[in-house]
């Protein structure tokens, strides 16, 4: 009986929180401010058939980049449910890397909204956990999850009355305690994020805090925190931490993260008020020295900001560009320095519609720099959105975020994490899903609520990004590792090409050459040299992606071209291997056995003798301005990377000085074809002052080039171009008189139409000479027709409006000339 009346006050409760506790109260709870992110119900819940076992990679996929090779496990789901997760931040155990808490707002329909745990002690081999905590208790989301120092784990989320409150787990998230509302708090509190204080150095160790907006009571839209002293038995009473804000501003999007030695730090979105649509304009940024207590720096514009915030930025997904925050804690060089990552757009360094911008301050808050971070083609219109960041245990900046890059359409997504090692000056890629996903609103929620974060930890020598989608059919949690420990370098040896070896290159050659070594170290990269008569000074350096060098012939041919080397000539030198750590910064390492000696030479292409194929000879060419139609000329190859030039000479090739003009090949000069424009010749008559109308007798042929020599093609082709004479039209007050030389027809539309204050009756007459795709708009139709019926037996007929047309014709088929009436 107990357990059945708990059921009943609990739908009770559901109900009236949905649907409003008297009619005296018509406001809509979840509605209260435009701007709110609340996952609120919004149409009907659809349970999507999805597919349980869907498995994309099994193997660890190696990733090779500027500043190491990484390795990315298959992508897995943490705990495959039923119903949807989303917005999904994840913690690590501060001493304990092998123990992480990730979190999700979860949905099963009608207003069964809550906070999903899950967790792994053993360093994300198993998880275990519930899309509720206690396995079956209901919030409103928004799960700020945090481990203290005591590896107690807290919880931050929206209450079932709308207000801001915790719980707490003292067995790994297994149970949970009663929520703790934070006192203070308004029932209108949104999104909130959370941070703890595990550096031993602080004399506020343990302390566990979280910040959230509130969007009503004495402190609305400002940012506001509680903290806990005890592991979440007590909260503190929340008070302001962002300043009061401007006119048309609020303040949301909130995070927070404490200092090496115990700094609380805080940053928000300052953004302008405008529903979905409101923008975050100015990074907003709070520090306290005394546990969050008071703030020795607060202000609205630490520095500048473009978000993305919107209602529906593509497939009609609403994002945001809300600011998370990370301390280097790793205590090497950038101990201390802060980051903070965003999703902005159009406003430098954003380059387009969506970029993932870093803002870095290395004095503790007082000054900022901002960087883009993703590396693909700057401007290309991806959306790069919802980053995260997490500096990992060796001071490198991880930040991942959902890229469309790799889609042509530009509406499916894959995540992506950039790594920086030298505090975010540089940044390499690191594709880390295996499977792409549609991203698209989740049925039932939040007009176009995909999830509002993603989250990103490390430990134990890994970065574990972790976001949601749905490719299996609903919105489910998805997390994979990134290995980013670098291993000491082991002595290593050149193997192949032996000492003495002759590498022969020709241009535009395909051939490849390998050079091999062995493996320094899983996580090593590598520079190959080469220098001429020894490795010092380097005449060549490259960066293969991992213990092996491939180049094409064509590849080396221009790098010795470029070095000043001659077709014919070689250059005798040594080759060697350099090995680092995980980047070009890092210790270093040589091959053990090198250099080696090697030849590098660049061949002289053999000309032998090649005939002409087409335009054959006799051909005239009619040209004309605007013909882009492609003309093409071909000849049979000569040796091996020949280069080739087509030459005309008029009226024969008697004389250097009748050489008119020269043109190389297609694809650089090494095809034997050139493919040039009808009108593209025009223009080469027209340089030679060819009028229109007018003609160039003459004859081509074709000359392969190797270094210094040449050969003419077997035959020389006689040939004849002529310039082609444009249609012209020429009007005067009562006539329009289309001339098309002689032998020629146009394709393009004509049309007549009057734009003249006052009505023309036009008369068709017949000519000999054909007008295609003529076409006349009369507004006058009516005044045309009464002709028509007035005109004498035998008369020409009159047309208008579409009805003239080539394809209709005049009594015999001709044309027609037009003429007023």
């Amino acid at each position: 009986m107990k357990k059945y009346l708990f059921l009943l006050a609990a739908v009770t409760v559901s109900y009236f929180i949905v649907t409003g506790q008297s009619t005296q109260d018509n406001s809509v709870k979840w509605n209260i401010a435009p701007e709110m992110t609340r996952v609120v119900p919004d149409g009907e819940y659809i349970n999507l058939p999805q597919n349980s076992n869907i498995v994309f990679s099994t193997e660890n996929r190696k990733v090779y980049t500027n500043n190491g090779i990484y390795d990315v496990t298959p992508n897995f789901r943490v705990h495959p449910s039923a119903g949807t997760q989303s917005e999904v931040p994840i913690v690590r155990h501060p001493t304990n890397p092998l123990i992480m808490l990730a979190s999700a707002n979860t949905f099963r329909g009608g207003s069964t909204f809550s906070t999903g745990v899950y967790v792994t002690t053993d360093g994300g081999i198993s998880w275990f956990g519930s899309d509720t905590l206690n396995n079956g208790g209901f919030s409103y989301g928004d799960p700020g999850p945090m481990i203290d120092k005591d590896g107690r784990m807290l919880m931050s989320y929206i209450t079932t009355a709308g207000s801001m409150g915790a719980s707490y787990s003292t067995n790994n998230g297994i149970n949970w305690a009663p929520t703790v509302t934070f006192p203070g708090a308004s029932s209108s509190a949104d999104k909130n994020l959370s941070g703890t204080d595990d550096a031993p150095s602080s004399p506020y160790y343990g302390r566990s805090y979280t910040v959230y907006t509130e969007f009503s009571g004495t402190y609305t839209n400002r940012i506001v925190l509680s903290y806990t002293s005890n592991g979440g038995v007590s909260w503190s009473s929340v008070a302001p931490v962002s300043p009061p804000v401007a006119s048309g501003h609020h303040h949301q999007g909130c995070d927070v993260r404490v200092g090496p030695n115990g700094e609380v730090y805080v940053v928000w979105a300052n953004c302008t008020t405008n529903g979905q649509n409101s923008t975050e304009d100015s990074l907003g940024f709070a520090k306290s020295t005394n546990g969050g207590v008071n703030w020795v720096v607060a202000k609205n514009n630490a520095d500048n900001m473009n978000g993305i915030r919107s209602a529906g930025l593509f497939n009609s997904i609403r994002t945001n560009g809300f600011p998370r925050i990370d301390v280097d804690r790793s205590g090497g060089p950038r101990n201390g320095w802060i980051y903070v990552v965003s999703s902005e757009k159009s406003v430098a360094p954003a380059t387009d519609v969506a970029d993932a911008i870093l803002h870095k301050s290395t004095d503790g808050g007082t000054t900022w720099t901002s960087v883009r971070v993703n590396q693909d083609a700057p401007g290309n219109g991806k959306y790069q959105y919802f980053s995260a960041v997490r500096v990992d245990e060796a001071g490198g900046v991880n930040v991942v975020y959902y890229d469309t890059r790799n889609t042509p359409t530009n509406d499916s997504a894959q995540v992506y994490v950039s790594r920086s090692l030298d505090g975010g000056v540089t940044w390499a890629d690191v594709l880390v899903s295996d499977h792409k996903f549609k991203p698209k609103p989740i049925s039932g929620l939040a007009s176009g609520y995909q999830g509002d974060y993603i989250g990103i930890t490390s430990g134990n020598g890994k970065a574990w990004p972790y976001w949601a989608d749905d490719i299996t059919g609903i919105y489910q949690a998805w997390i994979t590792s990134i290995i980013v420990s670098t291993y000491p370098l082991n002595a290593f040896n050149l193997n192949t090409p032996s000492a003495g070896s002759r590498i022969e290159t020709l241009p535009n050659n395909t051939t490849q050459y390998n050079f091999t070594w062995d493996t320094a170290a899983s996580t090593a990269s590598y520079k190959w040299i080469f220098g001429n008569p020894t490795p010092t000074p380097r005449k060549i350096t490259l960066l293969p992606l991992g213990n092996n060098l491939t180049v094409t012939s064509g590849q080396l041919d221009n790098i010795l071209a470029g070095l000043g080397v001659a077709q014919g000539d070689s250059l005798v030198g040594q080759w060697d291997v350099w090995s680092f750590r995980n980047n070009a910064e890092n210790d270093s390492l040589k091959a053990a056995n090198g250099p080696r000696t090697i030849t590098l030479k660049r061949k002289k292409p053999l000309l032998t003798a090649f005939n002409l194929v087409s335009p054959p000879t006799n051909t005239t060419i009619l040209t004309l301005v605007s013909n882009t139609t492609p003309v093409n000329i071909n000849w049979t190859k000569s040796g091996e990377a020949v280069k080739y030039k087509w030459i005309y000479a008029s009226p024969n090739f008697s004389s250097q000085s009748n050489v008119k003009f020269n043109v190389q090949s297609n694809n650089g000069g090494y095809d034997s074809v050139l493919t040039v424009r009808n009108s593209q010749i025009d223009s080469l008559l027209a340089g030679i002052s060819v009028l229109p109308g007018d003609s160039s007798v003459g004859q081509w042929r074709v000359y392969g080039y190797s270094a210094a020599d040449s050969l003419s093609s077997v035959q020389t082709y006689n040939i004849t171009l002529r310039r082609g004479i444009a249609p012209t039209i020429t009007t005067t007050l009562d006539s329009i008189v289309v001339n098309l030389p002689v032998n020629q027809t146009t394709t393009r539309n004509f049309s007549i139409g009057n734009s003249g204050q006052f009505p023309l009756n036009w008369v068709v007459t017949e000519s000999s000479i054909s007008l295609d795709n003529l076409s006349v708009n009369k507004t006058d139709a009516d005044r045309i027709n009464a002709l028509q019926a007035n005109q004498p037996k035998g008369a020409p007929d009159i047309y208008h409006g579409e009805d003239v047309t080539d394809s209709q014709g005049g009594p015999d088929g001709f044309g027609y000339t037009w003429i007023d009436s």
